[in-house]
């Protein structure tokens, strides 16, 4: 069957209007698709930036456990204290606060050293505002105050950050065991040195999504904006913006971390997408399409099995139809002939309107089984005599093929069912072999009644039917050949029919293996009557 171009036609339109409006959507949709894709990869490089923030906020945790570790300084001498300070590398100046929230160290009435004195004027406004709460000071409102594991509930710690003429200065206050404040000025260069000394030389890789990012650059810098710290093989434009921020944690808050990157690493995801969900709409139209192709071609192909058939059916009804029409005007020519050429031509045409009234028994019987009109009218019988009354029809045709017929019956019990879907039954299966088995010498016909059953069983040593056929054969209109010339004729509904009108009875057509030929086997639910019951 040649392809229908108009369909192909509206298969193809099926798939490629909905792709083009999609086209024009994805279009509308790309700017919206793109911030938010933008947004996925700015919490992508804050996620690194928090990482670089977490270390540089682990490095003061560290300083302020070593600062705390050190022994009591509210206890130690003036002297104690600038020796410790001028052996660490750590701290430029400690100082100490008694309970009322006096400098002691310091002290501004005693001797000051130089560092000292620096000290003093550049935290002047640290001691005249208050700004480190005296040890009886409500600590709930110092910055960033925590409290000390084990101190008992007056222990605190803090930090206090401010700018001077050389920079950032760091100081860190707790209050010891003996309710003193103690504190320590940081060195600002160590300090420094120690940050830069944690952070990454290279892209940090923090996650496989991060590692499909493109190169970037991570600039460290302070309250006025100054690069303290930069890495990354990406180099920005001057007045670049950069695609991530975030300040650090206090007391570290004046300063920010930036991530540069090529504006084009969030191009390739927006693009990813849309392609891909294009693809996938594509193949869906495409998979709907081929399916409704296919249906319909389904459709015409069994439209055109329907009018094989009828040609078929028609062939088969023209030829018995011609040769009675022949023998009638042979015996109407040929009167005076002997009794028994006459007999002869009597039964061809006996025995092929025999042929046709199956021929036209199977199409109605057909017909009515597609429209669910097929019903049965059981009365009481005798199984075998309605056998023996069909192979009565069959056994002249069946002995001018060469094959002797034998009849093995063995349900002569009276039952109900219906004697002419019977009949119907047979008549195909003998029918089949008549057509088929023109190889073999015999056909056996036996029949066995158990209990409430009745199994009937056509077996022939023909040809037998080729395995690859077995499972289709009771297909209707299927046939191993539908050619014509192939010298057997037939509508390809017989066993169809057969195994519907069986089924109807409760039962079912089999085919059952055999070492040669074909083996049919039919089960019937036909109900024994028992003696005494009415007829």
């Amino acid at each position: 069957m040649k392809p229908d171009l108009r369909l192909l036609f509206v298969c193809l339109l099926l798939v490629v209007l909905p792709l083009v409006v999609v086209g024009f959507l994805g279009v509308a949709l790309a700017r919206n698709e793109r911030e938010m894709t933008g947004v996925r990869f700015r919490e992508v490089l804050v996620s690194q930036l928090r990482d670089v923030s977490e270390r540089i906020t682990g490095l003061l945790e560290e300083r302020e456990r070593a600062l705390m570790a050190q022994p009591n300084l509210s206890g130690s001498s003036p002297e104690q204290l600038r020796s410790l300070a001028r052996n660490s590398g750590l701290v430029r100046q400690y100082f100490v606060l008694d309970r009322e929230g006096n400098l002691v160290y310091p002290d501004p009435a005693g001797e000051l050293t130089g560092a000292e004195e620096d000290f003093l004027v550049q935290t002047r406004s640290i001691w005249v505002n208050g700004e480190i709460p005296a040890p009886e000071a409500d600590v709930s409102a110092a910055p960033r105050q925590t409290k000390l594991q084990g101190k008992g509930p007056s222990a605190a710690k803090g930090w206090h950050a401010a700018y001077w003429g050389r920079g950032l200065s760091l100081i860190f206050w707790w209050r010891d065991e003996s309710s003193h404040v103690a504190g320590a000025e940081l060195n600002e260069a160590r300090l420094m040195a120690d940050i830069i000394a944690i952070l990454p030389e290279a892209w940090p890789e923090i996650s496989s999504e991060a590692s499909r990012l493109p190169n970037g650059r991570i600039a460290l810098t302070d309250a006025k904006g100054s690069v303290i710290y930069q890495w990354g093989g990406y180099l920005p434009a001057q007045n670049e913006r950069p695609q991530a921020q975030l300040s650090l944690l206090p007391p570290l808050n004046a300063w920010t971390l930036s991530y540069y990157t090529t504006p084009e690493g969030t191009g390739s995801a927006v693009l990813f997408n849309i392609l891909a969900g294009t693809a996938a709409l594509a193949i869906a139209l495409a998979g709907m399409a081929f399916y409704l192709y296919r249906e319909n071609t389904r459709a015409m192909r069994e439209a055109m099995q329907r009018v094989t058939f009828v040609n078929q059916v028609s062939h088969e009804l023209k030829t018995p139809l011609t040769n009675i029409r022949m023998y009638a005007e042979l015996l109407e020519g040929e009167l005076a002939e002997t009794t028994d050429g006459l007999r002869g031509r009597l039964d061809v045409i006996v025995s092929e309107s025999q042929r046709l009234s199956r021929l036209i028994n199977n199409v109605l019987t057909f017909g009515r089984t597609r429209r669910n009109l097929l019903t049965l009218h059981k009365t009481a019988g005798n199984v075998d005599e309605v056998l023996r009354t069909v192979l009565t029809h069959f056994e002249g045709a069946l002995r001018a093929h060469g094959m002797e017929m034998v009849f093995e019956g063995n349900a002569a019990h009276e039952a109900e069912f219906d004697a002419d879907a019977v009949q119907q039954i047979l008549g195909n299966l003998l029918s089949n072999v008549e057509k088929y088995a023109v190889n073999s010498d015999r056909v056996t016909i036996s029949s066995q009644q158990e209990g409430d059953h009745v199994t009937i069983t056509v077996t022939d040593n023909g040809p037998g039917i080729p395995p690859r056929f077995r499972d289709r054969i009771f297909e209707p209109f299927y046939r191993v050949s539908d050619k014509l010339t192939d010298g057997v004729a037939g509508a390809g509904i017989g066993l169809t029919i057969a195994r519907d009108l069986a089924r109807l009875h409760g039962g079912d057509v089999t085919l059952e293996p055999s070492a040669q030929g074909s083996c049919f086997k039919v089960v019937l639910h036909a109900p024994t009557r028992h003696s005494g019951e009415a007829t």
